[in-house]
């Protein structure tokens, strides 16, 4: 075999491990996040008293500067609870959602029978409230997972373009995320529905904990029990 034929067939083998790698991430991050949002679904039914059902039917793994171009809303408002880790490893959760979405929220949350009579204050504490018990649920899951401990900072709440938003937190995990995870989120209420977008801004650390860990739990390496954490703590 010719220099050029084997640095061909090398580049093809990390390639193909490069490809083996998302697969698994995606696999695993999809399990993660079934795992998050049935914490969710527990925590926001005992919060309001009724039957709250959070879904999350797919996931995206891409680099963080398509994010806003996967759903086509480069200068479309939204709002975003944002959260970030302290400590090891040091990750961005953002949950996003557009003006007319997070009126539905506020009214699931506060169990209003129509979304324009919630008052802009208790509309952006209901949005905090959600952002943090999703977000948490999300952590939550991946500490079982994982068997590690992560503790975030108390949520914060924003609004901007979607694009501006994004080039914010990157500015600030240029230096340590290469990979955003997207879950697309579903909040059901009886006959409402309400739809946001989860975001991930995962540090290298964080990546490795995980594909480490799904290819023991995907060879059946993994252990059979593990250990339940509570939701995370706000310090």
């Amino acid at each position: 075999m010719g220099k050029k034929q084997m640095y061909a067939h090398k580049n093809d083998n990390e390639a193909h491990n490069r490809t083996n790698a998302r697969a698994v991430n995606q696999e695993i991050l999809l399990e993660i996040g079934n795992m998050g949002s049935g914490h969710a679904t527990t925590a926001l039914s005992e919060i309001v008293h009724e039957r709250i059902m959070v879904e999350v039917p797919r996931v995206h793994v891409v680099p963080p500067h398509l994010v806003p171009k996967i759903y086509g809303m480069h200068n479309q408002p939204m709002t975003v609870i944002y959260m970030q880790l302290r400590g090891e490893p040091n990750c961005d959760f953002l949950l996003a959602f557009e003006p007319e979405e997070v009126k539905n929220i506020a009214a699931i949350m506060t169990k209003a029978s129509s979304p324009d009579e919630i008052d802009p204050e208790v509309e952006a504490s209901a949005m905090q409230e959600l952002g943090s018990i999703m977000i948490c649920s999300f952590l939550s899951a991946v500490a079982d997972f994982a068997d590690i401990k992560l503790v975030p900072a108390p949520p914060q709440l924003v609004t901007d373009t979607f694009d501006a938003l994004i080039d914010a937190f990157l500015s600030e995990q240029s230096l340590k995320s290469e990979t955003a995870l997207i879950f697309d989120t579903r909040f059901k209420r009886s006959s409402s529905l309400a739809k946001g977008v989860f975001i991930v801004l995962s540090s290298l650390e964080l990546e490795e904990m995980l594909v480490d860990k799904a290819e023991k739990w995907l060879s059946g390496n993994g252990p059979e029990n593990s250990a339940t954490h509570d939701f995370c703590q706000l310090n």
